[in-house]
């Protein structure tokens, strides 16, 4: 029998039992399965119908990789965009008008900036008592006489709280930072979305 009617005969048993896979191996020689190769083919693997048709091309490993990255990355755009509705319609269905909005942020910064001034307050009234133990243990010492009594171990507390606030203060400045940027953003994206 010709290698044509061989592979036409097998593409015929095949079709009877629901598919059929066609690939190349490393020496060139066209193969035909009713079930995939066991090992993974430098060229890819092809399923073709029961009439024959490719139902899905041959890839080699580079480029199913290549069309999996550019799937998962057509997948985060699809959901960043399903994100950027839903916040857009949260933003329209939210607020009235855009006062109202700009009402609503000025007040939430305001809560921001009060926890913010409150850290800077505690802060100035760190530095002031670790000012203070210090210029007691500098005159004991210009006295030529002993510290008072846990001055140095309070110093300590007081210096490792005052960098721990200080982190904090950091972290509520970032926090504002951002809170005005998105602020900003949203306010933009209102005028858009309203049409002024």
């Amino acid at each position: 029998m010709k290698p044509a009617g061989l592979a036409l005969l097998i593409l015929g048993t095949a079709a009877c039992a629901g598919g059929l896979y066609k690939w190349v191996d490393e020496s060139g020689k066209v193969h035909y399965s009713d079930s995939p190769p066991l090992q993974s083919q430098q060229q890819g693997v092809a399923e073709l119908s029961k009439q024959g048709a490719v139902t899905k091309p041959a890839e080699s490993p580079a480029a199913r990789q290549a069309r999996e990255a550019a799937e998962a990355a057509q997948k985060q755009r699809d959901a960043q965009q399903l994100e950027n509705t839903r916040r857009d319609n949260a933003l329209v269905e939210s607020y009235a008008n855009l006062q109202q909005l700009q009402a609503e942020r000025a007040k939430q910064q305001a809560v921001l900036q009060s926890a913010l001034d409150a850290l800077q307050q505690r802060g100035r009234g760190l530095a002031l008592q670790i000012q203070g133990i210090q210029q007691d243990i500098a005159q004991s010492q210009r006295n030529k006489q002993p510290p008072p009594q846990n001055s140095q171990r309070n110093l300590n507390v007081l210096q490792a709280e005052q960098r721990d606030l200080a982190k904090q203060i950091v972290v509520k400045q970032q926090e504002l930072a951002a809170f005005r940027q998105k602020t900003q953003s949203d306010l933009n994206r209102y005028r858009q979305l309203r049409g002024g």
